[in-house]
């Protein structure tokens, strides 16, 4: 499930890249997010099926409410992240397009005792970058996702299109995605390379499944215990995994950002160490970002605090908490 080994994470810094994040800094930009998948669950025991089977509570949502949840092995580890939204009569779920097939199989493979129909995974995702998302949606005619605070919900149009709120301006999913960019396009918003979303991915320090979320990792190492896992529900697997290590606090890793010497980018899977040669972690995501310069994403040992300095095979480099700051390249 380790599919981030053919992932290299390098942004080109490249005038296109600079005007892209400067554009979603001051207003908003949208992404063809070729990189995401879509399916559809139907039937009567949807929602009572996912709350069998993943970490989130979803036995008593209702159209309109979002969530992000995974799919655990037996020993809590990270096999499936994905987002949801409830649908009238079925859930719309979107996800890693590296993802989308075996995830698909591994929900249909379970569902002999559920009134549960997996569809096929298909392309269909926008991302609105910048703090103009709303207005951007507005002009161009699609639903606005209601503020972030609370329950999670989504805007829901219909079983073809959905529009979630995300850290980084809103992401529009569903088979009608294509038609919503070129209304988007027509009302005004400048397209974006997916690069740009990629390089606000890595600074805002958000994991991404199969390179942050992997088969090795545990949800809280990744800082999804507020996010994607429902700590008061139980009986899914690995959950007792999740409950003895939040309850005791074992963890020995943590998601933590990198700021790199010099102008070149170690591989995801380098391995970390340092300066007197212990194991330190590992990296995941490395970003040429043209505000930052060379940064990554990396999982650090607990006991190395932020301010260390560390080598990724040949370079130097400092770890620093998430999300990066232009104060973290000073």
């Amino acid at each position: 499930m380790r599919n981030g080994d053919r992932y290299d994470g390098r942004v080109d810094q490249s005038p296109l890249l600079v005007d892209a994040l400067a554009g979603a800094r001051a207003g908003v930009v949208a992404v063809d997010r070729t990189n995401l998948t879509v399916l559809t669950l139907t039937g009567g025991d949807v929602l009572r099926y996912l709350h069998t089977v993943s970490t989130q509570h979803t036995a008593e949502r209702l159209p309109g409410d979002a969530a992000e949840a995974l799919l655990l092995s037996p020993k809590g580890k990270i096999e499936f992240a994905f987002r949801l939204a409830v649908l009238d009569g079925g859930v719309l779920i979107d996800t890693e397009a590296e993802a989308g097939g075996a995830l698909a199989e591994r929900l249909a493979r379970f569902v002999f005792r559920y009134d549960v129909a997996v569809g096929r995974p298909g392309p269909g995702a926008v991302s609105l970058l910048g703090p103009e998302v709303d207005a951007a949606l507005a002009r161009a005619g699609l639903p606005v996702p209601p503020a972030v605070g609370g329950p999670g919900q989504a805007a829901v149009a219909g079983p073809a299109l959905v529009v979630h709120r995300t850290p980084l301006g809103a992401d529009v999913v569903g088979g009608a995605a294509p038609a919503a960019l070129r209304a988007l396009t027509g009302a005004g918003v400048a397209a974006a390379p997916l690069d740009a979303w990629e390089a606000l991915r890595v600074e805002h320090g958000l994991p991404r499944w199969g390179r942050e979320l992997t088969d090795d990792v545990i949800a809280e190492e990744a800082g999804l215990l507020g996010s994607h896992v429902h700590l008061d529900k139980g009986c899914y697997p690995g959950q007792e995994t999740v409950a003895r290590v939040h309850n005791l606090g074992q963890v020995q890793r943590r998601l933590a950002g990198l700021v790199l010497e010099g102008g070149q980018l170690p591989a995801p899977g380098t391995g970390l160490v340092t300066e007197d040669g212990r194991r330190a972690g590992q990296v995941r995501s490395a970003v040429l970002h043209p505000d930052l310069g060379p940064v990554a994403l990396a999982y650090v040992r607990r006991v190395v605090p932020a301010g260390s300095h560390l080598l990724a095979g040949p370079l130097a480099a400092r770890v620093v908490d998430l999300p990066f700051t232009p104060a973290h390249r000073a």
